[in-house]
């Protein structure tokens, strides 16, 4: 398919069982319609990607994950795609770890209707389960852009391959990882320095950073990596300044009414990817339209408009 511009591509960041902020991005985006039970595309040859952590913390994953299986079902049919990662939260579900569960998960009048019912469809051929053990990726680059829920380091990836062969390479091993009824614990992937879990670049000051940002970047032949994971309460964090703006984004900015007792706050946003154009978009159930935050302004400095 011959486009006349570059197929613009959106991201949003961990929902944490927030259903009614999830529709908020989504419907403010025009991406998709919501009616009842009934999702439907909207964004055209648009991509979606979801950096992971649908689940946990807030009531209402189970309606998220049920959209983004009909999102991505219909979105190829318009040109669009919508493209799911796993997070340290999916992979917790998979691993058996429900530490973070809501309770209402269990309970016979909440979305799953009970325990059991849960237990099923997360299982290996479950509603849910099944889908994010066959679809789900660890890393995808889409646009230039490299996306991964924790972080990337050059040292994980180039076990893989030198090149962008590497991430097809990482993934197909963790679809095979997740091909089991328990995921195990026990490998380097699912460590606190692989992609899932890591925080070195969320947490450390760029000198350490960008370098190994930069690494990962040319493995992948990627302009820019961008996070969830590590809640932001800025808003959209940017790191490793380059000619085309921020080569490391972090975009968990606190979406989840789950966090609000946490932080006091709640800040429902997306990053939309436009050519070299990067903007930050937060969204409001009060106002009429989104606040949009240029992250790759000529002089390295953020611009509202």
């Amino acid at each position: 398919m011959s486009r006349d511009s570059p197929q613009k591509v959106f991201s949003v960041g961990d929902m944490h069982g927030d259903f009614g902020h999830f529709q908020l991005i989504l419907s403010g985006l025009g991406l998709a319609t919501f009616e009842g039970n009934e999702v439907r595309w909207t964004g055209g040859d648009s991509i979606l990607v979801s950096t992971g952590d649908t689940v946990d913390r807030g009531e209402h994953a189970r309606s998220i994950y049920l959209a983004f299986q009909e999102l991505a079902r219909q979105a190829p049919e318009f040109g669009g795609e919508v493209v799911n990662l796993a997070g340290n939260h999916e992979l917790m579900n998979l691993q058996g770890d429900l530490r973070y569960v809501h309770r209402s998960e269990y309970d016979a009048k909440g979305e799953y209707g009970g325990r059991e019912q849960r237990e099923n469809e997360w299982s290996r051929s479950g509603l849910i389960g099944a889908d994010i053990r066959q679809r789900y990726l660890a890393a995808a680059v889409r646009g230039g852009i490299l996306f991964v829920h924790g972080g990337l380091e050059p040292a994980t990836l180039s076990l893989y391959g030198s090149g962008p062969e590497a991430i097809d390479a990482m993934n197909q091993k963790v679809k095979e990882l997740f091909d089991a009824d328990t995921v195990a614990f026990n490998h380097k992937l699912f460590g606190q320095r692989g992609p899932f879990w890591n925080r070195f670049f969320a947490d450390h000051p760029e000198s350490q950073i960008c370098g190994h940002v930069d690494e990962t970047l040319q493995i992948a032949n990627a302009q820019r990596m961008v996070v969830g994971h590590t809640p932001q309460e800025d808003g959209v964090g940017t790191k490793c300044m380059g000619p085309n703006g921020p080569k490391f984004i972090l975009g968990d900015t606190v979406i989840s009414r789950a966090y609000e007792r946490s932080f006091g706050f709640t800040r429902p946003s997306a990053i939309e990817y436009d050519g070299d154009s990067v903007t930050a978009i937060y969204f409001s159930e009060n106002a009429e339209s989104p606040r949009r935050v240029s992250l790759t302004g000529s002089d390295g400095n953020r611009s509202e408009f």
